[in-house]
């Protein structure tokens, strides 16, 4: 039985900081597990050019001198068990159910290699840092700023076209203020988002009062949100070309879209997400992993960062919402009862002859 330690990291098949947010929490994981992490985004993933590639790799450097054929050996133990040397490259279509990937099992296990293709948080592996990891102590964000410095390396071809358009644009300007507004799928999966975007634009006029902001960098998947800008602030804004959806189109979001050429989806939200790095001040949703990791690129001062969540008077208005839409849901659902079952309420019994 040989010696070797890897974790392999494969695409959680979500948003593509969403996919990242999975691989820090892994490599984290790696670390206090005494392993090599080994990074491979497959087929599931919503980025990748085809079967045979690492969608990964077509972003960013290898984490390790390791790639998933190091991986394959029929003398390796793996786990979970449903993992063998013969099937690690494809997916298991099977992972929804979470079976067999307890973060404590994932970290305590002595098999050769460990498979993950569920999403952690950093959070919850918090708990299991020992104390003489450089991470011990450490809030979450600290721990995403550190792995990030440590382990996220551009290609070079993305990082000179970030560079191109910073230098076009923005640099000269200052200060720079990056505003990232969702809407798409977003509206979705945050409910009254149109309340909570609407936050913004005062916030944004109290950075240009305050600091006599030049130049608005504007990170949006809508194209409503970008005329809307240009119609509030003029010259002031730019923004990248990229693919853009319409506000309420929930099922086709560019992240969603079928691109000829994938790898182009990923550099256009990389780009935007390094570009707003670059700014001075930076606003954005509290329920987006694109403004999540504006914010864990660089260490930004306190006043420098907003992030818009609802606020308590708006959860309490949405959850009185949601009791009522689901108090009417059951009335509905009574009133069809009696209706088709008039015998079960002192009715007609439609089944006596």
């Amino acid at each position: 039985m040989t010696n070797e330690r890897f974790l392999l990291i494969k695409s959680w098949g979500c948003g593509f900081w969403s996919d990242v947010d999975h691989v820090m929490g892994q490599l984290l994981v790696a670390e206090i597990s005494n392993r090599i992490p080994v990074v491979y985004w497959g087929t599931n993933s919503l980025y990748g050019e085809s079967f045979k590639t690492n969608a990964f790799e077509l972003f960013f450097e290898p984490v390790s001198e390791y790639s998933i054929y190091d991986l394959v050996n029929p003398q390796y133990t793996y786990y979970p068990s449903m993992w063998s040397s013969e099937n690690i490259i494809v997916e298991d279509l099977d992972k929804i159910t979470w079976a067999n990937r307890n973060l404590g099992e994932i970290i305590g296990s002595n098999a050769n290699v460990v498979v993950s293709d569920v999403h952690y948080f950093i959070r919850p592996i918090i708990n299991f840092i020992p104390k003489e990891h450089w991470a011990y102590g450490m809030t979450a964000h600290e721990i995403y700023r550190s792995l990030f410095d440590k382990y996220i390396r551009l290609k070079p071809d993305i990082e000179q076209e970030i560079e191109e358009f910073h230098v076009n644009e923005l640099k000269g300007f200052s200060p720079t203020l990056g505003v990232h507004i969702r809407g798409g799928d977003k509206v979705r999966e945050v409910e009254n988002l149109s309340h909570l975007n609407k936050q913004y634009h005062r916030k944004i006029q109290e950075f240009i009062d305050s600091y006599r902001v030049e130049k608005l960098l504007l990170l949006t998947d809508c194209k409503e949100m970008v005329d809307d800008f240009i119609n509030r602030y003029g010259a002031m804004v730019v923004y990248t070309d990229c693919r853009r959806g319409l506000i309420n189109a929930t099922g086709d979001a560019p992240h969603l879209q079928d691109y000829s050429v994938k790898r182009r989806k990923g550099i256009e939200i990389i780009k935007d997400t390094y570009l707003a790095s670059k700014c001075d001040f930076f606003i954005g949703n509290g329920y987006s992993n694109v403004s999540y990791t504006v914010k864990r690129l660089k260490d930004w001062p306190p006043e420098s960062v907003v992030l818009f969540y609802r606020n308590l008077k708006d959860e309490r208005k949405l959850a009185k919402k949601r009791v009522k839409a689901e108090g009417n849901k059951r009335f509905k659902e009574a009133e069809s009862h009696r209706v088709g079952y008039p015998e079960f309420y002192g009715g007609v019994n439609t089944y006596v002859d």
